[in-house]
């Protein structure tokens, strides 16, 4: 098991006025943002809030703003307008404080070409001012249990999509993050890596961690998800707890619900 500590948060009525998210309830707070790229408008005033202690999936068809999200919220990119918070810290004025917070894996990890699977784990660890023995050893089940053991010594780059899923996944947890973001974790994972990807994330999330992820696979959601985010061309369509929006649109199935909400005019 993973061990991580998360403080608790009590849920409130989230503010009319989205400006002062200070005061919106959840670990992530997204007041009114938006990202512009010259003339092109990848999110567009964008407000919601990602509840402490629960698994979030944000959805919407490709395009429509979610990896360009996730970016701002690790400040990797500035907000054109409006503002992130993770637990009270500016995501690009505070960036540094903010990554201590979250474990990231990106949809396409990428790794020096020079470093073996187990170097980028120990820089990784030494960056973050972990003991690097004691991380290893810590790791140590969760490599065994992703099958990534026996390649660990193997230069990293020369891993298959799958291997660096698996990789990536081991360093977005070294170091305890009380909030994780996945974008698209299970694209090119075989069904079993999918099945214990979604185990680790349950049990992360069982012992406290926020956990934010994208995905196209509705019954992941489902069955791992309590609260859905919902976007379309960069705009929120919904947000909230599933058997709530389920509810307030009439439908019974997750899957309905999005293709009713995000398909384009004129499609069937």
């Amino acid at each position: 098991m993973i061990t991580l500590f998360s403080r608790k948060y009590s849920p409130t009525t989230q503010p009319q006025d989205t400006q002062d998210i200070s005061v919106m309830p959840g670990l992530v707070q997204v007041g009114a943002v938006g990202k512009s790229f010259g003339e092109k408008t990848a999110v567009d005033d964008v407000t919601f809030s990602v509840p402490a202690g629960q698994i979030c999936g944000l959805l919407g068809p490709n395009g429509a703003g979610k990896t360009t999200l996730f970016r701002l919220l690790m400040g990797i990119l500035k907000a054109t307008r409006g503002r992130i918070l993770v637990d009270g810290l500016d995501a690009f004025e505070q960036r540094v404080e903010v990554k201590r917070i979250i474990g990231f894996l990106p949809d396409e990890p990428v790794f020096y070409s020079y470093l073996s699977g187990r170097e980028v784990l120990e820089m990784s660890a030494a960056m973050h001012g972990l003991d690097v023995e004691a991380t290893m050893r810590r790791l140590g089940p969760t490599i065994e249990r992703i099958r990534l053991s026996d390649d660990l010594d193997s230069y990293a780059e020369e891993f298959s999509r799958g291997m660096k899923k698996k990789l990536g996944l081991l360093l977005a947890l070294l170091h305890r993050p009380r909030l994780l973001v996945l974008d698209e974790p299970t694209n090119g994972l075989d069904v079993e890596s999918t099945r214990l990807f979604y185990e680790i994330i349950h049990e992360v999330a069982g012992e406290g961690a926020t956990v934010l992820f994208s995905t196209h696979l509705m019954d992941h959601v489902t069955r791992l998800c309590s609260h859905a985010v919902i976007i379309r061309r960069g705009r929120l369509v919904t947000q909230g707890a599933i058997p709530e929006l389920l509810a307030a649109h009439g439908e019974s199935d997750l899957e309905q619900l999005f293709v009713k909400l995000t398909q384009e005019p004129g499609q069937a």
